[in-house]
This record gives C-alpha cells, sequence and structure tokens, in this order.
C-alpha cells in the first residue's frame, strides 16, 4: 500500500518546488483514504487503486491551478511595480516643477540649487524602475 501512495505522491511532486509538509499532508490524507475504505469493507488493494483514482490526474486537475498561481502573482506584482513607477515619475515631476519655480521666482540670487535636489528625486523613479527591470528577468 505504501509504496503505491508514495509513488503516487513522488509523481505529483516530481519537477516542482513545494515544501516537505504539503507533501507529507497529502500522503497523510491519502493514507488516510485507504484506511476508511478498508473499514467500509475494501481490500486494501482495491482501496488504494480506489483512492488514487478518486484522486484524479494531478496534471490535469491541480497543478495547473497551483502553477497559474504562482505566475498570476507575478504578473500583479509587475503591474503594481508599473502603477508605482508611473506614480513615481509623475510625482517626481510635480516635486522638481515646484522646486524650480521655488528656485527661480523666490531665490534667483542663491543660483541653481534646484538642479541639485532635482537630481535627488529623480533616484525614487529610477529605484522603481530598477525593481521592474529585475521582475522581468523573472
Amino acid at each position: 500500500m505504501q509504496k503505491k501512495i508514495d509513488e503516487f505522491v513522488k509523481k505529483i511532486f516530481k519537477n516542482r518546488n513545494f515544501d516537505t509538509a504539503a507533501k507529507e499532508s497529502l500522503r497523510t490524507f491519502l493514507y488516510e483514504k485507504v484506511e476508511d475504505l478498508k473499514d467500509n469493507g475494501y481490500s486494501e488493494e482495491e482501496a488504494v487503486t480506489k483512492t488514487i483514482n478518486d484522486f484524479g490526474d494531478p496534471e490535469k486537475e491541480y497543478l495547473p491551478d497551483l502553477e497559474d498561481s504562482g505566475l498570476s502573482n507575478l504578473k500583479k506584482e509587475r503591474k503594481r511595480t508599473k502603477n508605482a513607477l508611473l506614480f513615481s515619475f509623475l510625482s517626481s515631476l510635480l516635486i522638481i516643477a515646484i522646486i524650480m519655480v521655488f528656485n527661480f521666482v523666490f531665490l534667483p540670487e542663491i543660483g541653481p540649487w534646484s538642479i541639485i535636489v532635482s537630481l535627488g528625486v529623480l533616484f525614487w523613479p529610477l529605484s522603481l524602475l530598477y525593481k521592474l527591470l529585475n521582475k522581468k528577468g523573472e
């Protein structure tokens, strides 16, 4: 009994990055189902076969959903980063415009100090652009 169940669980998790606890949890669930079926009059071989058949084909039913949810989260994170980049770029332009107006209208005698401050403000969208470009590699 254990050998068939263990092979089935190995097949499900083959080449996938799930933690050991998930594998053990599934294995325990399948063992318990086999025991329940045996208590209801099935032979051990019938119980194992029925358990595996009732579980279904993981390649078609369960794993695509798990893998898609991982991709979906990555897409959502990219979209959030793009939105943050757009917001930071527009906000930076507004802040730079305010600083330059303040510099050249109210304090022209000091010189063009607003250029240095503007460069500092530009690091905000540049850091988000760097984050977005790193996400594309994933």
